[in-house]
Parts: structure tokens; sequence; C-alpha cells
């Protein structure tokens, strides 16, 4: 995700708690989380601050269907919508979980107001109940009777030592009006203040409990069906905006980073969980319908009851691993070009509402998608996917960039003026943050940053062709410049730049710019001058190759780029691990990281002996 619309909105206002499977033998008749085997509610670690309420356990997200049947015109969901969700039990299951937020607390009007109809597994009813979110590692379970087990807050314990010693159950939702405009690094703080006022009330609702008739064994694959109509809408983060499902003249717009998709649709919200989809979307006759993949067919229908004047059924087929927050749907008026190039379907859409002079530009900054592909393939690997793809949505779309997989979505306020920080930052994250996802939310730093650093790779590419071609010895001089000025005015930023820790961050300081957009990116570009270009090309590439269609940790992923170390002695793999510490884990007050490159400000990662830093 590009932060740029989401810093404008703001300003405007894994330890997985099993369960043991023995007993399931699918003979006895369970009650409510009975047998000893029933899923966990969260994949969180305990004393997570960020959305530790994401996530279910006892299964694996295999492979969803989406039936949308939707109403463009009243915002609604009509009877006959509904999911498949086709799971594989890692224990027995005598319940299991989804998320699934039907209303937002203080019920705003833009949030979501949704009720489930039915629920069935492999077809047979299935009884449900909604239930809180209890803090993650719960020793007395998911239903807790103690309400502290079930409060939010952002920080560890809830509200500080004094009110709740307990993890916090979920992060805080912002439902009130955003707050003045201030610079970034203080912003989350006043952010973290207002919040304080939310430390201790009860988390809403969001867990939808599902008992089978009888419990599931483990290692069987099984769909659960959930039927529901009403009006989907957003989730209000900590940070001031929000995500999710949002209304459009036309239809209906979307960004969910990091949890905006179960304001949707009931599902495992959680980055790891990656099932492949299908997409069935019923409209009014004459919308666009848009989803991940590639479009398999558009099917007319005659009129009906649900819509007078006939509908038409758009499929599309995805059968790439998703993480949760990237499924995509998005109806509206849009116009629609499909070319093939390099073996690979290109998808062009934009909301017909968009000014002729706007529409052009960003038509111009559409067709560059594909060198755009080209060029971050010889950084990363193979573009992962059979499709691409850019939605440009109408002007008055009110919501920032988004790297939904296989086809980004860019709100329609002219692609040619952003072109160079938006396409290029959104189309690297089909390779960082799709293909390969983070493994927990703390982790959103990696992602951001490749991002981040591929438009930085982007600038110095055009200075390194302005000053005679990349293969010459002038051009080669002003793209290494390029990047070492963007390294040194980073790191000579003052003391509220370092105080936020990428991997250490609040619900309210989620997408910091500094922390998750700029301090990686400085820390990754230092990263190349240690490795050099061919072997940190070398390790983005082995870790889209190992990772592939999952998901990586922060210790997979530095392990990857150690194995890239030109020199493998001990002493300069330990000082590796703590340049990753001073950029990645720590804050600081007053301080910065001391660790850098070659060429860079700071003291650099080599010397003589590998161990004693020097200035360079």
């Amino acid at each position: 995700m590009n932060l740029t619309s989401r810093r404008a909105t703001v300003a405007l206002i894994v330890l997985v708690a099993s369960v043991a499977a023995a007993g399931c033998d699918g003979s006895s008749s369970p009650g409510p989380d009975s047998a000893g085997c029933s899923g966990a509610r969260t994949l969180s670690t305990r004393g997570a601050v960020l959305y530790p309420e994401v996530g279910n356990g006892g299964y694996t997200s295999v492979h969803t269907a989406t039936h949308t049947v939707y109403d463009a015109n009243t915002n609604r969901f009509l009877p006959g919508n509904h999911v498949d969700l086709t799971d594989r039990a890692t224990q027995c299951l005598s319940s299991l979980s989804l998320d699934f937020e039907r209303f937002v607390p203080g019920h705003p009007k833009d949030g979501p107001d949704m009720r489930v109809q039915a629920v069935s597994i492999d077809g047979a009813p299935a009884s449900y109940r909604f239930a809180q979110p209890t803090y993650p590692g719960d020793p007395r379970g998911p239903d807790d009777p103690d309400p502290r087990a079930h409060e939010t807050s952002q920080h560890d314990p809830v509200g500080g030592p004094h009110h709740n010693p307990l993890p916090p159950a979920c992060s805080p939702e912002l439902t009130r009006a955003p707050l003045p405009a201030a610079p970034n690094y203080r912003l989350h703080q006043q952010l973290s203040a207002y919040e304080e006022s939310r430390n201790g009330t009860q988390c809403p609702a969001d867990k939808l409990v599902i008992t089978p008739r009888t419990p599931i064994p483990g290692g069987r694959r099984f769909t659960i069906t959930v039927a529901y109509t009403g009006t989907p809408g957003v989730h209000y983060d900590a940070d001031g905006s929000r995500e999710g499902w949002m209304r459009e003249s036309d239809g209906n717009w979307m960004e969910t980073e990091p949890v905006g998709t179960e304001d949707w649709m009931p599902l495992n919200d959680y980055p790891t969980a990656k099932p492949s989809y299908d997409f069935s979307i019923t409209t009014e006759r004459g919308k666009t319908a848009i989803a991940n993949g590639q479009r398999v067919s558009i099917t007319d229908n005659a009129p009906d009851a649900q819509f007078p004047h006939g509908s038409a059924t758009t499929l599309w087929h995805a059968p790439m691993p998703i993480a949760s927050y990237l499924a995509l749907t998005i109806v509206g008026d849009y116009t629609t070009r499909v070319r093939i190039v390099d073996g690979r379907r290109y998808y062009a859409f934009q909301a017909r509402s968009t000014p002729a002079r706007i529409r052009a530009q960003n038509v111009a900054a559409m067709a560059q998608q594909v060198g755009v592909t080209r060029s971050q393939q010889r950084i990363t690997g193979p573009f992962p996917f059979t499709s691409d793809g850019i939605v440009a949505g109408s002007p008055s779309t009110r919501s920032g960039e988004e790297e939904m997989e296989s086809m980004i979505v860019l709100p329609g306020n002219g692609l040619g003026l952003v072109f160079g920080e938006a396409v290029v930052h959104e189309n690297f994250h089909q390779w960082w943050g799709d293909n390969v996802s983070d493994a927990n939310l703390d982790m959103t730093f990696l992602k951001e940053g490749m991002a981040t650093l591929t438009a930085q790779l982007h600038e110095a590419n055009r200075a390194a062709q302005t000053a005679g071609g990349p293969n010459t010895t002038a051009g080669r001089a002003a793209f290494l410049g390029y990047l070492v000025h963007q390294f040194n005015s980073l790191y000579d930023l003052g003391p509220g730049f370092w105080q936020i820790a990428p991997s250490k961050r609040s619900p309210a300081a989620y997408l910091d710019y500094n922390a998750v957009y700029e301090r990686p990116q400085a820390a990754l570009i230092a990263l190349r001058q240690i490795l050099g270009p061919p072997r940190f090309d070398a390790a983005l590439t082995a870790m889209q190759q190992r990772y592939a269609g999952s998901s990586i940790t922060e210790p997979q992923a530095e392990a990857a780029f150690a194995a890239q170390l030109p020199d493998q002695s001990a002493a300069c793999r330990t000082r590796l691990s703590q340049f990753f510490t001073q950029w990645f884990d720590t804050a600081y007050d007053g301080s910065k990281p001391q660790i850098t490159g070659p060429g860079l400000q700071g003291h650099s990662f080599y010397s003589n002996d590998c161990t004693a830093p020097r200035r360079r």
C-alpha cells in the first residue's frame, strides 16, 4: 500500500493457541467448544497489540468461492449472497471460528450492517453464534468469563499496570472526527493519547463461532457456507483511517488493508491464511464487476424481482493463494481494456466519470505497467501471476492506493502525475506482500520498505538515463549518487524520524510513514550497499522462490540476506544481525542506527576485520 492518500485522510482526521485433538472421534454430541478440540480464535501471539483479535486456528484455508449478489444502487447484499470457504482441519474440531464485522461500534453511517441467514458445513446446517475475542493465550479459553479478558487496548497490559494487567484482546477503532493535521511522528502520539479513552472498553463480538453437528476429524477437508445479506461497510483503524467496502455513486470501492475484508465477508482474516479464490458477482445489468485473477465470463440474466431491469453475473478465477486483505470485489461503471503481453493478461479499468484530461493521463500511465513489470522482474525474479492490472477509480474516490493481488487499485485523480510512485510501488507489491506475504502484522514494514525502495530504484534509473545511460560510467555514477543522496537525506532527519521501531508499532502507528516506509527503505539501501547489488537481488529472488504463495517471518528474511554476505565469517554475520536489530527492531530517543553501509553516512558495516566500525 502506498501511503500518499492514507496520510491525507489521517491528516484530515507463530504462537497459535492450539488444542489437543484427543477424544475427537465424531461420536460425541458437542456443546459449545466441547470435546477439547475447538479451534483457536486468533493467530496472534500473547501480548500482540496490532489486531490481536484476527485469525482463526484449527484449520488451513484452502479455497474460497464468493457468490456476491449486490444491488449497486442501494449498496446492499441481496438474498442469495453467500460465501463457500473450503478448509482442511489441522486438528479435531468441535467448533471453529471466522472473522466477520457485521457492524462497527458507534454505528457510523458508513459502517457495515449485515445479518447472517444460515451457516452449513458440507451442506448440513450448523449452529452459530457471535462471540467477543479473548486475548491470545488466555489459559481460561476463548469464552473466559472475566470481562477484562475481552478489553480493547493498543498497549500491553491494557491501560497500563494500574488498570488491567492482561494483554489486549483487540485493537481500538477510531470512529469520531479526525484529528487536526500534525507532523507524522507526532500524529501517532496524538492518536495514541486520543485512543487511551478506549482502553478497557469491551471488544465487539466479531467472532463467528460455528459448531458442526458432529466434530470434524483432523485432516478432513470441509466447506463452510455462510449466507448473509445487508450493507457492507468500512472498518475504522486506530491511525485515523478507514478501510473496507466503500460506497461510491455507481457501486463500491475497496481498500482493505489490514483487516477490512471482514467488513464485507466472513473469513479467516489473517495474512498467512491464503486460499485460492473464485468470484461470482451478480449485479445490475451494465455494471462492471472486477476481482482478482482472470475474468472467465459475463452472463446476462433476465429481469427478476431483485433486478427488475436485468442483471449480469461475472466470474473471475484466481488459482493463486491470496492473503485475506488482498481479496478484491469492485462494482461500478468502468471502461475496460485487456491485452496479452509476454503471455500475461493485463487489465486496465477506468471509471467512466473521470474527466477526459485525467483519463488520458491515466491511460498513458497504465500502459507503462508492462515496462514496469519487466524492469522489476530483473530485480526480484519472474512475475508470479498469469495476470496483472490496474483499476483507476473515480477522481472523487477518497482512499489510498492498494496492491490487491494481480489487480492494483488507484484513485483516478491523475495517475500520470504520481506514476513514478504509485504504479511502480504497488506493482512491486505483487511480489512483496502478495506472492510472499507477511507472516504477521508486525511485518508490514518489509513489504512496504521493498516497494518504497523499488520506486527509488526507478528514479535512480531515470537519473542514469539522463546522465548518459545505465551502461555508461556517468550513468552508473548517477544511479549510485541518487541512492546515496536518498539515504543520506533520510539519515540526517531529526529525532522524530527514529522514535518508532518498524517491527514494534502500536495500532495508532500501524502505517506510520517514517517507521513503515522511509526507515525500512533507508535500511534496504544500506543493505544493498553491504551485499552489493547482484547479491542483494539474488536474496530477493531466493525469497520469492522459497516462500512463493506463502509468507515470511523477519528471521527468515534476515537469514536470506545473511546467506548472501560476501564474507560468511561469524564476525560478519554477527555484525549483520546487529544491523537488523538497529534498523528494524529498535526505537530511538535522540539517537539513530549506527551501522550503515559502504559509501553512506554513519558507521560503515565493513572494516579491515569486519568487527570494528569505522567512519566513512
